[in-house]
């Protein structure tokens, strides 16, 4: 996808490309899902699942209510819907995706303590020289005064070519977590803040 820049430019290329992706999770879920011992009891519990609990825990959840199930018809609903959640997890940009994000920040602050800083990207695209060398406008990096294009070429690239700003707002936050955090760093020496014990990072 780097390398090709006629499917970079192309305006359904990324939809259809995560589509397959969030297709993909979902199948690779549901494939572990059928591998687990208890197969066959979680089919009949999706095939046997009383409607009118299941509405009824719809009808508490959309008014607001907590949703504990108080029958063991509404227990049984619970349990397909944590079956649910095991697939839906392996699904990019699903809300189990960033409900499990979640659990794992939590897991790291009961771990390492609270986090010491939090950092906020915003690299400014049109104006660095490498994302637009990365948009294909001819750009020698080598040189130390760097001729690049008016203000509306760039912008225009920019929008034009959202996979190579993807690629450098990835290549920014790599190198700061490796330069800036060193994290596992090969001569053990600290980073800007000192010595990193561990980090998390997501996408808005």
């Amino acid at each position: 996808l780097y390398a090709e820049r006629t499917f970079q430019r192309d305006r359904y290329f990324p939809f259809v490309a995560f589509n397959h992706e969030q297709i993909r999770g979902s199948s690779t879920g549901g494939f572990l899902l059928t591998k687990r011992s208890n197969f066959k009891a979680v089919a009949q519990k999706i095939l046997s699942v009383d409607k009118d609990a299941l509405q009824s825990l719809i009808d508490r959840g959309t008014d607001g209510g907590i949703g504990s199930p108080n029958t063991p018809e509404e227990r049984q609903c619970m349990e397909i819907l944590s079956l649910i959640n095991y697939v839906s997890a392996r699904v990019p940009g699903s809300f189990t995706q960033r409900r499990f994000q979640r659990s794992e920040i939590k897991a790291l602050i009961m771990a390492y303590n609270v986090p010491m800083f939090f950092v906020t990207f915003a690299p400014t695209d049109f104006k660095n020289p490498l994302c637009l060398y990365y948009c294909g406008e001819s750009i020698d990096l080598s040189e130390t005064m760097l001729d690049i294009p008016a203000c509306r070429e760039r912008l225009n690239a920019i929008a034009t070519n959202p996979v190579a700003c993807a690629h450098f707002f990835d290549l920014v936050v790599r190198s700061f977590v490796e330069h800036v955090l060193r994290v596992d760093n090969e001569k053990g020496r600290d980073g800007l803040f000192g010595r990193t014990s561990t980090y998390y990072g997501t996408v808005e």
